[in-house]
């Protein structure tokens, strides 16, 4: 076993793994979705995106869209490198499943029907692709097929075989993955991927961190560990300097992603409610001292 964590938020409804940077994505009855890696016992990135549970997660090839699908009848698209929701599409039932193809095709699963969506992800489309009706069952899994044109759907009845046009990649790159390699060729490359095989500690939500020079002096690298901020510029934590109305730092906060949901904000928030109650208290407690004649010119 690598690691073990606490997620603290119940029994996870959706599980999913970037293939760009090996994150963990996990969905949960609060409609949040958490990034998870093996070095850090709390998530990297708590992420408001449902109003009811998370039913599924999928990612695209690149690892820059999520896709989930909620019982508030909504399936949205997320921008992983920034955070934000790109669109949603309405679904008459709550989706059960999402799947995303190597070629960029959204397959969606609810109640009996299965749709697929090209060309779904970066931009919003008014209707979906192919529809296909499975009668008296309900969909419960989808998968396409790699390098191939297949969309695999388990229900309630068993399994069916779809085909989908333009879903699997046809030019594949034969160094990466090879769909007809032969035995000695899958034993030579399992061998190679071990020995290229990156330690559990090195996952994280930037790959291309891996092999960087760090340019900063001993003394500037001591100096942040002893003030207890190391990696602060790799890390593109923002520092809060006010530089008149319209600083670097609020044009920052109006860029941010309004549904992540770090400590700054949480503690924030927490700071503005206990102010609010004190108000609420001072006011009822003027009340009290107020004649009732000039409780009107309060």
């Amino acid at each position: 076993m690598v690691c073990e964590h606490r997620t603290k938020l119940g029994t996870p409804t959706a599980m999913t793994q970037n293939p760009h940077n090996a994150i963990i994505h996990l969905g949960h009855n609060n409609g949040t979705v958490t990034l998870w890696s093996p070095n850090m016992s709390t998530p990297l990135v708590k992420m408001f995106t449902h109003k009811g549970p998370v039913q599924s997660i999928s990612i695209d090839r690149g690892g820059k869209y999520m896709v989930s699908a909620g019982a508030d009848y909504r399936v949205r698209i997320f921008d992983i490198r920034n955070y934000r929701e790109v669109h949603s599409y309405y679904t008459q039932r709550p989706a059960n499943e999402v799947a995303v193809s190597e070629m960029g095709l959204l397959g969606i699963g609810w109640g009996g029907h299965v749709s697929v969506w090209k060309d779904a992800l970066k931009t919003k489309q008014q209707s979906p692709y192919m529809n296909h009706l499975i009668p008296s069952s309900t969909i419960s899994s989808l998968r396409f097929c790699p390098f191939d044109d297949v969309l695999g759907v388990g229900h309630s009845g068993g399994f069916t075989s779809l085909i989908i046009p333009g879903a699997g990649e046809p030019n594949f790159d034969a160094r990466e993955a090879n769909p007809y390699q032969t035995t000695q060729q899958r034993r030579e490359t399992e061998v190679r991927s071990l020995l290229d095989k990156l330690q559990p500690e090195m996952i994280s939500l930037d790959p291309e961190f891996i092999g960087n020079m760090d340019l900063r002096s001993k003394d500037t690298k001591m100096k942040e560990i002893q003030e207890g901020r190391p990696m602060q510029e790799e890390s593109g934590e923002v520092k809060n300097k006010m530089r008149g109305k319209n600083s670097a730092m609020k044009r920052h906060l109006r860029k941010k992603a309004k549904n992540v949901i770090d400590e700054r904000r949480l503690k924030r928030e927490e700071l503005i409610k206990k102010q609010k109650e004190e108000r609420e208290k001072l006011t009822k407690g003027e009340e009290t001292k107020l004649p009732p004649v000039l409780a009107n010119f309060k």
